[in-house]
């Protein structure tokens, strides 16, 4: 179970540096990374504090899985956190939202192509990943 720790917390890491990479350098192709209205429509790019506010998000879940693998620290809540992080991926995959998850409404921009190919199935396999780790005795 330490390696799935581990790679749970080496994917959330690359994707906080992918994030603070954003913040420093800014999105050189918005239509690929954030949701747009339409195929056609202008998309408005999140700005450099949101990126790097996700970024530490992202971090602070790695931090969370880094723990059960390296650090042991003993808190009671990081268990229940583990397991909402894990809940939070699943219901953001699988979820009937208008751009996001498998079952969206939006579908004709560039974003819900690459999201149906791409972000929901890694966010589905972390959140199951997760709660495999957390509810396996």
């Amino acid at each position: 179970m330490d390696v799935l720790a581990l790679f749970i917390a080496i994917t959330f890491t690359f994707l906080a540096l992918l994030h603070f990479y954003w913040a420093i350098f800014g999105i050189k192709n918005p239509e690929a990374l954030v949701p747009a209205k339409g195929a056609n429509q202008k998309v408005k790019t999140p700005g450099k504090l949101a990126a790097a506010f996700v970024g530490l998000i992202l971090l602070g879940f790695a931090f969370v899985f880094l723990n059960k693998v390296i650090l042991y620290f003993d808190f009671p809540w990081l268990h229940h956190v583990s397991i909402g992080i894990g809940v939070v991926f699943i219901i953001r995959a699988l979820g009937d939202f208008k751009h996001v998850g498998f079952f969206k409404t939006s579908k004709n921009s560039r974003f819900s192509a690459l999201d149906t190919r791409y972000y929901s199935p890694l966010c589905l396999l972390l959140g199951i990943l997760i709660l495999l780790l957390e509810l396996s005795f």
